[in-house]
């Protein structure tokens, strides 16, 4: 599992003392309020504190160490930045999604394999999961437990409940 995730794009300044607005690529910009640092790749090597974070119209606003003024923060306009996985916030039962991309999606009922998921989207009320089918179709299964049956990140694989016609046109 990757330790720092894409947390969000830096879209704008807010403010004349430095305050950067993030939008986030979070379920919301509250989940993202404990980072303590902003990291500026996927490796984690390069790093700036984080002076503070506070929630304003469903954006993040981040204040970072050395970034003073508005001519600071213009730099970093349109930079997308990581956080360390352990800081963002998660309700129980929500999963990252780069952590689902790839799992092995199976049939509840006999084990058989369906196929693997290749894309989340959110509709806003819930979560699709994109299930790249053996014969390259793919299908769509929303995210929730009368299709979702289990999600096992270690065993690489999502149990699912079928419905008739969900992944095959039989009736």
């Amino acid at each position: 599992m990757q330790k720092y995730l894409e947390a969000g794009k830096i879209v704008s300044t807010h403010g004349v003392n430095g305050e950067l607005k993030v939008y986030p690529w979070a379920d919301s910009a509250s989940a993202l309020n404990r980072i303590r640092n902003v990291f500026w790749d996927q490796s984690g090597t390069d790093s700036t504190r984080v002076i503070s974070a506070r929630v304003h119209k469903n954006m993040l606003l981040l204040r970072l160490e050395g970034v003073e003024s508005i001519e600071d923060a213009h730099r970093f306009i349109d930079r997308t930045i990581f956080a360390d996985r352990d800081e963002i916030i998660r309700k129980n039962g929500t999963y990252f999604v780069v952590d689902l991309l790839g799992l092995e999606v199976v049939d509840s009922t006999d084990g058989s394999r369906i196929g693997t998921v290749c894309d989340v989207t959110n509709t806003g009320s819930q979560d699709l999961y994109h299930v790249k089918l053996d014969s390259g179709e793919v299908r769509m299964v929303p995210a929730v437990p009368a299709f979702i049956k289990s999600v096992d990140l270690e065993a690489g694989k999502i149990t699912v409940e079928p419905i008739k016609g969900l992944f095959n046109d039989a009736d």
